[in-house]
């Protein structure tokens, strides 16, 4: 085909393509208000201090990690993560209400490195930055099952002010203003500080948002499955004395938790459990097997983010990011672990 024949229509046709094809697949460096480049320092970790050649993690084999530091002020407060199905893009969002992207490079999936790295305010509905820690808190984000986040809308859950947001990324990069999705007043009467925490979409394409801390009257975490016509209630059981943190969705349908837990005399600990999709079914609350409970001695911290994602080979990878509180004391740590199956 040649290019000088094209008529003006189709120059038209063809520029467009270009520029969708560009917003689709180069996001992560799409300028915006506000939006600044930040030079991350990426260094290896054990998850066993003690003996690095230890790769056992319950129902998980540790594959790599890194600790993450950046010298720019806003950069930590990681509390939700999304991770490209190729592997090589990373999304977070922090309770202070900023995006963060960069692009993850990885040998045989161990992580070796963040480049490209891009923190940006989040947008309201008016398209102008997000104010005030009431408003800011971004606890957890999605995609559309089985999508990647260079071509579907994010979702992304707030607590304190208890709500769910679409942001259209693809087309709009950071600059993206917060379009609201109906959650039919289901989280109305949330704890302040321990609301919407885990948000994942289902194969079915409902999306399920549980809370952090909000119980019913027998103790159960709360929260919904939600469609375009209405929500029904969900509870996860809870496992003392951890506090659900994110959730995402196993290729095969189970869904997978991640949870946390600290004491000034323990210390921080996790714990992840792996619950069948039939569970979604029944009216009963959730629960499944522990797949990996850990503390201390391994190489974890405030672990908050979580990701699932399949690589070319079939092996299901499960990515962590923990949120560092802007603590100097703690880490942001970006963790991999392959499942077990």
């Amino acid at each position: 085909m040649s290019f000088r024949n094209l008529s003006p229509t189709a120059w038209l046709t063809l520029i467009a393509a270009t520029l969708i094809a560009i917003a689709s697949f180069s996001f992560f460096n799409t300028p915006a208000q506000g939006a600044k480049t930040l030079d991350i320092e990426a260094r290896n970790i054990a998850w066993n201090p003690e003996n690095p050649r230890d790769l056992t993690a319950g129902e998980l084999t540790y594959v790599g990690g890194l600790e993450l530091s950046s010298d720019h002020p806003d950069f930590g407060g990681l509390s939700g993560l999304i991770i490209g199905k190729e592997g090589d893009a990373l999304i977070a969002v922090s309770d202070q209400g900023n995006w963060f992207t960069a692009d993850l490079t990885s040998e045989d999936n161990r992580p070796t490195g963040l480049r490209d790295a891009l923190i940006a305010p989040m947008m309201g509905p008016d398209a102008t930055p997000l104010s005030g820690k009431h408003n800011t808190d971004a606890e957890s984000l999605t995609v559309a099952y089985g999508t990647d986040p260079r071509t579907s809308p994010t979702i992304v859950s707030f607590e304190r002010n208890h709500r769910l947001r679409s942001y259209d990324l693809t087309s709009l990069g950071f600059d993206a203003p917060a379009l609201p999705i109906a959650d039919f007043q289901m989280f109305n009467n949330l704890e302040n500080n321990g609301g919407l925490e885990a948000i994942t979409y289902l194969p079915d394409g409902s999306l399920l948002a549980l809370s952090e801390k909000s119980f019913d009257e027998d103790g159960h975490i709360v929260g919904a499955r939600l469609t375009d016509e209405g929500a029904v209630p969900v509870r996860l059981k809870q496992h003392l004395p951890y506090a659900l943190t994110d959730i995402d969705v196993l290729p095969g349908g189970d869904l997978i938790t991640l949870e946390r837990h600290y004491s000034p005399l323990a210390g921080v600990s996790m714990m992840m459990r792996r619950i069948p999709a039939g569970a979604l079914e029944s009216s009963a609350p959730l629960d499944g097997e522990v797949l990996v409970e850990a503390n201390h001695t391994r190489s974890i911290d405030n672990m908050e983010g979580l990701s699932v994602r399949q690589d070319k080979d079939g092996r299901t990878l499960l990515y962590l990011i923990s949120d560092d509180n802007f603590n100097s004391v703690q880490r942001t740590l970006l963790l991999v672990f392959a499942l077990n199956e």
